[in-house]
């Protein structure tokens, strides 16, 4: 009984692992603000988008970096879903340049990259 129960165990890990591996297609990232070579207002901004995936989404990435690659916000989440509406604050700072880059992955490692560059006046 103990054999058939181990077998039993073994055969459903394979199968939920070859289903995530069949999966290639990467998740797909639209940010609807900031735009590219956007010039922006100092104070808040919210960095909005949409994140969807076949599959569903392991985790996302919201990076900003200023212009002397300084880290100014780096938040992680796991909305373990097909979709998320992507509202993130980030408060920046008059006369900088920031980069601001989403990376997301789905549960097969497939992975998308989406980055603007701004300035704020």
């Amino acid at each position: 009984m103990k054999s058939f129960l181990f077998l039993l165990a073994c055969v459903v890990m394979v199968s939920c692992s070859e289903k995530e591996n069949n999966d290639k297609e990467a998740p797909v990232v639209t940010l609807s603000s900031p735009t590219n070579n956007q010039v922006v207002s100092p104070g808040e901004l919210r960095v909005k988008g949409m994140v969807t995936d076949n599959s569903y989404i392991s985790q996302i990435h919201v990076e900003v970096h200023n212009a002397a690659n300084a880290e100014v916000l780096h938040v992680h989440i796991h909305p373990t879903s097909k979709s998320y509406a992507l509202d993130q604050p980030v408060m920046l700072q008059a006369g900088v340049k920031y980069k601001i880059k989403v990376i997301v992955d789905d549960p097969s490692a497939n992975t998308t990259i989406a980055q603007v560059d701004i300035s704020c006046n």
